[in-house]
């Protein structure tokens, strides 16, 4: 991974900074008569990297905000030609108004292009972040959205909100408009009526509709937001609409379950109907859906916790409801406990949740039912995990949290790994963390969205005290941060260590992040605190490369 001494701007019109230095391939940037297939970032920077060389771009910080991407596929986002390699588009909103576009396939250095003629777009954070980041928004507030179309790419449409008169986004008079990645910068936005609740795609991954809110009901649109379908009726003006995950391994569905005011029903997109609820969430407010939802390929599961009452202690239950809302949820398990975190590993039959106890514990249930059994125990309080067919990556910490003094506490931070018999395959590593996500293996070559499994995890050892304040809520987070700390990566299939990546900067990153897919095992990864959103100023970027030690690059300044 090439080691970067400086900085050189690749010219006003790209708002793209670039780095230079040596190679280890002697590589020329991309340069030449080949087509080259660069790597995207799937988090909040626009970004590009070349696996081959190792050379690299990242944007301004603040020149930008509401990045989205799509990294599938071999057609070009922006020409509709089949380049017959991988290919992907990021897309953004630009401080000087435009709606800008980077192609990942290019035969130089990738240049971002204008898509349309639109002038207004605000990087203003009301108009670009979603959900409860944005101060007063309900959970499913959007203010950008991305919709890849996999069958016809140039049509991927790109939703972002504009002021209204009142000049302030999330209030009624908001704008919504839509582009498209073929679109060229005489192209004129599209207005429409709302920002979607879900894309409904035929079986090959085009687009063929979107869900809306329209009052009372729940709407299917087509592409071009016309020809309204009415897909059901509710007693009262819809405040809030979620479409919930779906574990489908391959292809799309013809129904989906949506979280709507607290009930969960199922949606029929072919029919078209809408089910009774088929589960109450208690508790539930327009900002804290008060439910942890995972999916398996056949179903949803929901986990809701009770908190204790008087002499009755905390509690949770998961349910189960068939993805094609045919049926009511069932009871799956109880737990006298507070779930924490969920998941339904790609590949796997197994159900695996992490839960306080009160000490933090990640247990797991058979998808063909019987009872829940443990796969990994601690000593503290809290934790966080990532699971795969075969294991589970857990981190485990003391936390305290006073509600008074406004701040939250977590010390003796640890990490370990464990199968999903409960065997002891890494015991617990003192002031150590697993970052969240990691390295997939690649999408097939193909025009659907088929999930795949993990290939590498990221452990960072070595970590120091870190604090930092939420602007938000006002409360003061002291944790053991990924600041300083060493990454280690681990592949799934030996769980033996890897490469050592590197070191990362000394700074205020508590946690790490990235989800990036073999493209010669360069990737992107994210360092945050408890300050951070999805603007990329609150953020830090960091390139590596999983299989070659010592190739850990930091590519933004912030943090």
């Amino acid at each position: 991974m090439r080691r970067i001494t400086s900085w050189i701007a690749l010219g006003a019109a790209t708002t793209f900074l670039a780095g230079c230095g040596g190679d280890y391939n002697n590589g020329d940037g991309g340069g030449g008569d080949e087509l080259i297939s660069f790597v995207g970032t799937t988090g909040v920077f626009a970004a590009w990297a070349d696996s081959d060389t190792g050379d690299f771009a990242v944007a301004n910080t603040g020149t930008y905000a509401g990045k989205r991407q799509s990294l599938h596929g071999t057609v070009d986002f922006m020409t509709g030609q089949d380049l017959m390699q991988p290919a992907g588009v990021e897309i953004w909103k630009s401080s000087d108004g435009h709606i800008r576009a980077l192609d990942l396939t290019s035969f130089g250095a990738p240049q971002s292009q204008q898509v349309s003629s639109e002038t207004a777009a605000t990087v203003d954070a009301t108009c670009s972040l979603s959900g409860t980041q944005v101060a007063g928004a309900n959970t499913d507030y959007a203010g950008v959205y991305f919709a890849a179309d996999l069958q016809s790419p140039v049509n991927s449409a790109y939703f972002y909100r504009l002021p209204g008169a009142d000049g302030t986004c999330n209030t009624a008079d908001d704008v919504v408009h839509l582009v498209r990645t073929g679109m060229s910068p005489t192209d004129a936005p599209i207005t429409v009526s709302a920002m979607p609740v879900a894309t409904v795609r035929s079986a090959s991954g085009g687009i063929t509709g979107f869900v809306i809110k329209s009052g009372t009901q729940l709407v299917l649109v087509d592409n071009n937001f016309a020809n309204p379908v009415t897909l059901g009726t509710f007693a009262s003006t819809i405040g809030v609409a979620i479409a919930l995950p779906v574990g489908a391994t391959q292809g799309y569905p013809t129904s989906q379950l949506f979280l709507v005011d607290g009930n969960i029903v199922g949606v029929n997109y072919a029919s078209p109907s809408t089910s009774a609820p088929l589960l109450a969430i208690p508790g539930w407010t327009p900002t804290a859906n008060g439910a942890i939802f995972a999916a398996s390929p056949g179903a949803l599961y929901v986990a809701v916790n009770t908190p204790a009452s008087g002499g009755t202690p905390e509690s949770a239950t998961i349910s189960m409801i068939p993805a094609d809302g045919s049926a009511a949820a069932s009871l799956v398990a109880t737990e006298a406990a507070h779930i924490d975190g969920m998941a339904f590993p790609v590949g796997g039959t197994n159900l695996v949740w992490g839960e306080s106890a009160p000490n933090y514990t990640v247990r797991a249930i058979a998808q063909s039912g019987g009872s829940p059994f443990t796969v990994a125990t601690s000593s503290v309080n809290g934790g966080t995990f990532t699971a795969t067919a075969a294991a589970v990556y857990y981190t485990t910490w003391a936390g305290v949290t006073d509600s008074t003094a406004k701040t939250v506490t977590r010390t003796s931070t640890s990490s370990g790994i464990s199968g999903l018999d409960g065997s002891v395959i890494q015991a617990p590593l003192a002031n150590s963390t697993f970052a969240s996500g990691g390295e997939y293996q690649p999408w097939p070559d193909d025009t659907t969205t088929t999930a795949t499994p993990l290939e590498t995890v990221l452990q960072v050892q070595g970590l120091t005290r870190v604090s930092a304040t939420n602007p938000a809520t006002g409360y003061a987070w002291t944790v053991d941060g990924v600041s300083g700390g060493t990454i280690v990566a681990i592949p799934v299939a030996t769980n033996q260590p890897g490469a050592t990546i590197g070191t990362l900067s000394t700074s205020n990153a508590m946690w790490l992040s990235g989800t990036f897919r073999d493209a010669g095992h360069t990737g992107f990864i994210e360092g945050s605190n408890a300050a951070s959103t999805n603007d990329p100023a609150t953020r830090v970027l960091y390139l590596l490369n999983t299989q070659q030690p010592q190739t850990l690059v930091r590519l933004t300044p912030n943090l």
